[in-house]
């Protein structure tokens, strides 16, 4: 082995040495970054690690990365003063700005010490892409799709996306429900925080639309939260499922300041879930008056037709009274007339007939008394207490009974000749 060729070997200690003394020599001032955070977490000791990032501007890929450190001393003041002033801790995802030192270390290798952050920037970005989402809805002709559908006049029917344990859930429903309205609600629950909530939202509003007939309106709510818990209502992919379901959406996301993008484009944003709730109730309200106010016009225009017609009965009343006596009287002697000369004797002429019918009858009756034909030598034969007309209906030893004109007698049939019958 050529030892002179061993002179030029060095050991990783001393390459990891000399790159720590160019990079100091070379990086000692503070330099100005910006960069997407990867990732981020805590230690015990009040340190925080991130992985800063920077992405393709037309794609996701990354294009560098470096691990970055705020120690624990500069992070208890950093971390309050950026929440205070962005609304939000630092989150992955998040554009920030930060004053840096660069460092190597020869076990750790390179690290940049994070000694500011500049929150106005944050902020600024935050709103950029706000700015940029409303952009595109509007560009898509989306933006203003759900504020033009018109609410229902009774809007009953109501699809709730929430998380099924949330405080706002329960205000939700306990506000609605303390009137008497008949208000029906299904819940489709999602998680409303968190890297998950805006896929289950979306999820969520995909399962309504699957069943949109039978709902008047789609009510989307959750408590109050942090910027960043709020962030997914900033988002375009929800915004504009939002904005494209065929039924008028209403939310109640529960914060005070900012108005998300989701609230821009439903069609009623309220601030907090009793709010909404408080909303529908006014509708039904509303409707309810309305209805008792047609009630009151109609009832009041029923008793006025009521009473014009009464007063218009009474009139035709005494016209046709008086109509009548006047054609009473203009028939007066035309009755009489009639009454004397003509239907008199047709009564009395009727009478006569029928006088002469009642005369033939009794005459009749009269000449088939009994009596008459018994006077005429005639008898009647009764056996048992009925009237024999038949010689065959006795037989010899019956005992029979003779009615005569005057008296009757008591006879025992000895023999007789039977008469020969029709079907002989």
């Amino acid at each position: 082995m050529n030892n002179t060729a061993n002179k030029n070997i060095i050991s990783l200690l001393e390459l990891q040495m000399m790159i720590k003394e160019e990079l100091n020599s070379a990086f000692s001032a503070n330099y100005q970054v910006v960069a997407d955070i990867n990732e981020i977490k805590e230690n015990v000791s009040g340190h925080c690690y991130l992985e800063l990032v920077q992405h393709d501007e037309n794609s996701s890929i990354p294009k560098a990365k470096v691990n970055a450190t705020i120690w624990a001393y500069t992070y208890r003041m950093l971390k309050p003063y950026f929440e205070n002033e962005t609304g939000t801790p630092l989150s992955v995802g998040m554009k920030i700005s930060i004053t840096v030192q660069i460092q190597y270390h020869q076990l750790y290798g390179l690290n940049l010490n994070i000694i500011d952050i500049d929150p106005t920037y944050t902020v600024s970005e935050i709103q950029l892409q706000r700015q940029l989402t409303i952009k595109k809805l509007i560009d898509d002709g989306i933006f203003d799709m759900n504020r033009s559908l018109q609410i229902a006049v009774l809007p009953l029917r109501i699809a709730v996306i929430s998380s099924s344990t949330a405080a706002g859930y329960r205000d939700f429903i306990n506000q609605l429900y303390s009137h008497d309205y008949n208000f029906q609600t299904t819940l489709f629950a999602a998680s409303m925080q968190g890297k998950d909530a805006e896929a289950s939202i979306i999820a969520a509003i995909d399962e309504v639309y699957n069943d949109v007939d039978n709902f008047d309106i789609l009510v989307i709510i959750r408590g109050g939260g942090s910027v960043s818990d709020l962030s997914c209502f900033d988002s375009y992919l929800l915004a504009s499922h939002i904005a494209q379901i065929p039924i008028p959406v209403i939310t109640g996301i529960g914060h005070d300041k900012d108005m998300s993008v989701a609230d821009m484009v439903a069609n009623t944003m309220t601030k907090t879930p009793t709010a909404a709730a408080e909303f529908l109730i006014d509708c039904a309200a509303q409707q309810d008056f309305y209805l008792n106010d047609i009630a009151e016009q109609l009832t009041s225009i029923v008793k006025i037709q009521l009473q014009n017609e009464s007063y218009k009965l009474h009139d035709i009343s005494i016209q046709l009274k008086n109509t009548a006596s006047i054609i009473i009287e203009r028939n007066k002697y035309f009755i009489k007339n009639f009454l004397s000369q003509q239907l008199k004797p047709l009564i009395t002429l009727r009478f006569r007939e029928i006088k002469n019918k009642l005369h033939f009858y009794q005459t009749n009756i009269e000449l088939n008394n009994p009596k008459r034909i018994l006077q005429r030598g005639y008898s009647i034969v009764t056996h048992n207490g009925k009237v024999v007309t038949d010689a065959n209906s006795v037989k010899p030893h019956d005992e029979v009974e003779i009615i005569l004109h005057k008296g009757r007698k008591t006879a025992i049939i000895k023999s007789y000749t039977k008469q020969p019958s029709k079907y002989d």
